[in-house]
């Protein structure tokens, strides 16, 4: 196997090892996103029924003043309100609880913590890649230099030009 092919073959698995973490740090990003995502959507979804509730409860307001002041009111209507009071209750009760035990992420800082670690980590792997890149480089540069000037330069023989193989340059260096 020639200089090149070794060079070739580091340089290759250090890109796949940059890829490879790569890769990890956007699968633990898209997971954490989905997760913050999530907590989001049940945060306003609780929000939202918070509000309906105090709507129900106003128009359960408005229909006891009503009753108070001995003006009629439609059962039906008042019976309605009252189970859609219950409802929205019990409906916030769970999604409170839902959004109290979401354990994994509580605080976006964290999140934004990670990502920022993430994207160090991989700045840092990828200039590590950069440099190893380029010292490879430089030494198939110096491989290549070498057996081009045994081409261009070769030995003089009496008759018969000699030819020069990848074994022999290996060995002159």
């Amino acid at each position: 196997m020639s200089k090149f092919d070794n060079s070739f073959n580091n340089s290759r698995i250090g890109f796949e090892e940059l890829f490879s973490k790569t890769k990890n740090v956007a699968e633990s990003l898209n997971k954490k996103s989905a997760q913050a995502i999530d907590l989001s959507k049940k945060r306003i979804e609780y929000l939202d029924t918070k509000t309906k509730l105090s709507r129900f409860y106003e128009k359960y307001g408005r229909l006891q003043f009503n009753v108070m002041m001995n003006e009629p009111i439609d059962e039906e209507e008042l019976n309605t309100v009252v189970s859609q009071i219950t409802a929205y209750r019990e409906k916030l009760d769970v999604l409170k609880a839902e959004v109290e035990d979401t354990s994994e992420i509580k605080d976006t800082s964290e999140l934004k913590r990670e990502a920022e670690e993430l994207r160090k980590e991989v700045k840092a792997a990828s200039a590590e890649a950069r440099e190893v890149f380029k010292k490879q480089m430089e030494g198939v540069y110096k491989n290549a230099k070498g057996v081009f000037k045994n081409v261009q330069n070769p030995p003089k023989a009496e008759d018969e030009p000699t030819e020069v193989t990848v074994e022999e340059v290996e060995q002159q260096e």
